[in-house]
This record gives C-alpha cells, structure tokens and sequence, in this order.
C-alpha cells in the first residue's frame, strides 16, 4: 500500500483542527474593543500591580482588584500616557472604576474608563471608550 494517500488524507483530516488553533492564536493577539453595553461602575480594593511589557497585547499598567469576592484585572493603560499624571497606586487602595467588563483569553477583564481613589479622578477613556492616549 502506498502511503501516498494515507498522508493525503491525514493533512485533509488535520487541517480543520489546524485552522481552528491559528485563529485562537490570532484572537489572543488581538486586544478587546471596549463595550458600551457592558459597562460597570464598581468599588474595589487592589491586591496587585502589574506591567504588561511592549509587544503584548493590552501593554501598560494593570491592576488586580477585589470587587466583593471577585478578582478581576483592570487595564488602566500605557505606562507612558498613566507617569504624565503623577497618581501611582498601592496595595490596598480603595478605588471607584468605571470600565467595560469584557472577555479577553478566557477571563473577564475591566477596560477601565475612569478610576476614582479619594479625591483624584483618572479619566482614560472618553464616554464612547475611546482611550485619551490614542490618536485622534
């Protein structure tokens, strides 16, 4: 028996599989688009700070908050747009966030529009969510 068409058909049997594992990989790359319908305005508490270095998707800074007994992450934005600001943030911070809570690989993450702690105001993003660090 040739092997000819036994390869033939096992690369006609694989390719579907093949497919499905390159768009994943493609859709993981791309960052989530902010949603207007899914909105959230929520108090949390931070438990960690983390920088999502250059060439990743959603680079910059984000936080991981405890709201009620949930942990989400929070991308605030670039670390460049966030030090014009001069507002840093700590463990155990207290803050209001408004954001689009959206699925980005497999788990909800916030897209945060505005970030309250105290009395600073962060605004990141405009009433549509497009970010003020963009270009116009």
């Amino acid at each position: 028996m040739s092997l000819g068409p036994l390869i033939w058909l096992s690369i006609t049997a694989l390719s579907p599989c093949l497919a499905t594992i390159t768009d994943k990989t493609v859709k993981l790359d791309e960052e989530p688009r902010y949603d207007l319908s899914k909105v959230i305005d929520v108090d949390a508490t931070v438990i960690d700070i983390r920088e999502v270095p250059r060439n990743n998707p959603l680079t910059g800074l984000h936080l991981a908050v405890k709201i009620e007994s949930d942990t989400i992450d929070v991308f605030l934005g670039p670390v460049d747009f966030l030090k014009d600001f001069e507002i840093t943030f700590a463990k155990g911070d207290k803050l209001e966030i408004i954001g689009s809570k959206v699925k980005f690989g497999g788990a909800h993450i916030v897209l945060a529009r505005q970030v309250r702690r105290d009395e600073t105001t962060l605004y990141l993003r405009d009433a549509k969510g497009r970010p003020h660090w963009a270009a116009p």
